[in-house]
C-alpha cells in the first residue's frame, strides 16, 4: 500500500539527514529508535528514503530527556505507547517510577561519595588524596584536566 503524500504536508516531512540534524541525533540511534518502535517514517519516497512527519522532532526530543533522566528504552517505549493509546497502565507505571527513583538515588548516593573527596581538594586540603580509596579521584581528574588541554589544542 502507497502512502499518499499531499504537496502542503510534503513540505513539512524531513529526511534522515534533515532529522537527525536538527534532533542532534545519528543516523544509527535513529535506526535503533526506529527498530525499537520508538519513531516511525511518515513515508518513503519512490527511491526508498525514509521521511519523516513533523512530531517526529519533538518525539525525538522527548526520547532525548527521558534517556538524559535514565529511562531504558524499553522504558520509553512504555511511557509513548501509553502516551499514544491515551490509557495509563497505572501499575506499570508505579513500577516504572519505583524504579527510576531507585536509580536516582543509586547515582545521588554514587555522586555523594564522589563530592567526598572532591570537595576537600577544591579548597585546598590536599590530605584526602592520601587516602587509599581516593585513587580514582586522582586518575578522574588527571584525566578531565587532560581531556580538556587536548580540547583546547
Amino acid at each position: 500500500m502507497k502512502t499518499v503524500v499531499h504537496a502542503q504536508a510534503f513540505q513539512a516531512l524531513r529526511t534522515t539527514s534533515a532529522l537527525c540534524k536538527a534532533a542532534h541525533v545519528t543516523r544509527g540511534q535513529l535506526r535503533l529508535y526506529e527498530e525499537a518502535g520508538l519513531i516511525a517514517p511518515q513515508s518513503r519516497t519512490e527511491a526508498g528514503y525514509r521521511q519523516f512527519g513533523p512530531d517526529t522532532l519533538d518525539r525525538l526530543k522527548a526520547i532525548g530527556h527521558l534517556k538524559e533522566l535514565g529511562f531504558t528504552l524499553a522504558d520509553i517505549a512504555l511511557l509513548l505507547s501509553e502516551r499514544d493509546q491515551g490509557a495509563l497502565d497505572e501499575p506499570a507505571m508505579q513500577r516504572l517510577a519505583a524504579d527510576l527513583l531507585a536509580k536516582i538515588d543509586e547515582r545521588i548516593a554514587g555522586l555523594q561519595v564522589i563530592r567526598s573527596y572532591v570537595a576537600p581538594v577544591a579548597v585546598g586540603d590536599m590530605s584526602v588524596l592520601q587516602d587509599e580509596d581516593c585513587h580514582f579521584v586522582v586518575e578522574f581528574m588527571t584525566a578531565l584536566s587532560a581531556e580538556k588541554t587536548r580540547k583546547r589544542a
